[in-house]
């Protein structure tokens, strides 16, 4: 019987361990991911503000060459 309480007790703390290796794992995983959401945040704002920048150029081009063809 004690050799079974002992191979029991081995168990749990292998699991234990496991357990707590993974949550670590996910912790770590977690950070990671927040932090690459973090940057395409941002790079989805520098789009934005390129997108509008190259509408307004755009839109000023259109004014200036209805202007040329009016001349």
């Amino acid at each position: 019987m004690t050799f079974m309480k002992i191979l029991t007790r081995i168990t749990l703390v292998m699991c234990l361990f496991f357990v707590l290796a993974s949550c670590r794992d996910t912790k770590k995983e977690e950070v990671e991911t927040k932090a690459a959401v973090e940057q395409i945040e941002s790079i989805e704002a520098e789009t934005e503000d390129i997108i509008e920048s190259v509408e307004e150029n755009a839109q000023e081009l259109k004014k200036e060459l209805n202007e040329l063809d009016n001349i």
